[in-house]
């Protein structure tokens, strides 16, 4: 079993128009994170209406794939915006992987230790 773990310092956002067709589900929203110059993690966003396809690790270019509702863009997008430092975790035995903050004191605001 492989445990996939990462931290993201850069991010890149890609919003998709166009026509999905009846069968057809693409992500209407796709966000590329980075540690530094690789590329390590594609979260794609999905409408609400949709079932996700599974989440998945390419060996050959070590990219994970994390499949999320359309719904959850905001939460991810804002801790990406706005916390310090963020990782990512992907199991390929469960096929479950999560985006997530660093450790942080309560009450921090905007006293963030990690900005000082």
């Amino acid at each position: 079993m492989k445990l996939v773990v990462s931290e993201i310092n850069h991010y890149w956002v890609h919003f998709q128009a166009g026509r999905t067709g009846n069968n057809l589900i693409y992500p209407r929203i796709i966000i590329k994170c980075y540690h530094d110059d690789d590329y390590v993690l594609q979260a794609s966003f999905y409408p609400d209406n949709k079932s996700l396809p599974d989440n998945y690790y390419d060996v050959n270019s070590k990219l994970v794939y994390l499949r999320y509702q359309l719904s959850m863009y905001d939460s991810i997008i804002d801790i990406l915006r706005n916390e310090k430092p963020i990782y990512f975790s992907y199991s390929e035995k469960s096929k479950l992987g999560y985006i997530r903050t660093g450790k942080e004191p309560i009450g921090e605001g905007e006293n963030d230790a990690d900005f000082q």
